[in-house]
């Protein structure tokens, strides 16, 4: 079987100097990944977007065909929705860059409006002419290739920007509904989970307010600090299901359509440290995979809690997951030991 399950032997690729933040299948060809890497964990120095295809020829069954170098750390990657060959980076200095597989060197596109790291970036794979990104600086952006400036701009709300608290709460995730391609729901580290809604936009283009917001992780005491969140998804299959991770490593899910509000969140697993990534399956409603500073990364079952599998062969933080499209059960996890690993779950 190729690739093989979670525990050795499994497909390993190693990039060496640069450490991993996340990684994004393509939704065309079957056997293409891309990597969002930087040097020296993301401290100091450029970036690189790996392009990465399976070949059961090569040592390790996975090869590098394609690198394009930013100035600055990428932190997050998205394949173009309406086009096979283009790539659009999320970089730590508030830039992204358009890179086209086929061609070497420079990006075909860049913008640049966010004043902090971007943590994400997504394409809406409903409304496949926009995607969106979410940065440090506590904006959220939504973005057309055809235009040289973002769409609308979602500032820091009043529930992250307390008065006199200084900067806003960093925003680490935001994901389109793959239900409607107007809902955006996003995660931010004062442990809140927020629900936009874009068509309330005003004509000035800025100023959608949250529709719901869930204090995900909101502590349990009285005087307790909430837990960031670190990560969110919605399910693929039942629309209004929210799947997120926190710095507390609790796995959590939220049922947004509930009468009587999200609640508490339904804990399916939790990590030994920060969970760092969540995604749901593309091909099952109850399973899902996590990363941590753990080092480790596992998957979770909604229907059969403490189910699950556990890979734990990466030898730092595990800060990336992701599913193949085309091919049930494959799992890929990057981690800052240089190193992503793909096998079968």
């Amino acid at each position: 079987m190729f690739p093989p399950g979670p525990s050795p032997p499994f497909l390993r690729l190693r990039t060496p100097q640069f450490t991993h933040h996340n990684l994004a299948f393509s939704p065309f060809f079957d056997t293409h990944f891309a990597l969002a890497s930087g040097k020296n964990f993301g401290l100091v120095g450029n970036g690189r977007v790996h392009i990465a295809v399976l070949d059961p020829n090569v040592q390790g069954g996975v090869r590098v065909v394609r690198g394009f170098d930013t100035q600055d750390c990428v932190y997050d990657v998205a394949w173009n929705e309406s086009h096979e060959n283009q790539i659009v980076a999320a970089c730590g200095n508030g830039a992204i860059k358009m890179f086209d597989i086929t061609l070497e060197g420079l990006p075909i596109k860049a913008w640049h409006e966010h004043s902090a790291e971007i943590m994400s970036i997504e394409w809406n794979n409903l409304q496949k002419d926009t995607f969106v990104t979410a940065s440090w600086d506590g904006s959220i952006k939504v973005w057309t290739t055809t235009r040289t400036t973002s769409l609308l701009t979602i500032p820091p709300s009043p529930s992250r920007q307390p008065a006199g608290a200084g900067p806003p709460a960093q925003l680490y995730n935001a994901t389109f509904s793959p239900h409607s391609p107007s809902l955006i729901c996003s995660c931010s580290s004062d442990g809140l989970l927020n629900i936009y809604d874009i068509r309330s936009s005003p004509p000035s283009g800025s100023g959608v307010g949250a529709v719901q917001t869930i204090p995900a992780g909101v502590g349990s005491g009285p005087h307790q600090a909430p837990s960031e969140i670190l990560s969110c998804d919605w399910n693929k299959y039942v629309a209004g299901t929210i799947a997120t991770a926190s710095k507390d490593g609790s796995i959590k899910i939220w049922d947004m359509r509930s009468t009587k509000g999200a609640g508490a969140g339904l804990e399916v697993g939790r990590h030994g440290l920060a969970a760092r990534k969540v995604a749901w399956s593309p091909h099952k409603a109850d399973l899902l995979a996590s990363t941590s500073y753990d080092m480790t990364c596992r998957t979770w079952s909604t229907t059969n809690p403490g189910m699950g599998s556990c890979h734990s062969d990466h030898s730092e933080f595990v800060m990336g997951v992701g599913w193949a499209l085309f091919d049930e059960g494959l799992l890929a996890s990057a981690a800052w030991d240089e190193e992503v690993h793909l096998y079968r779950v």
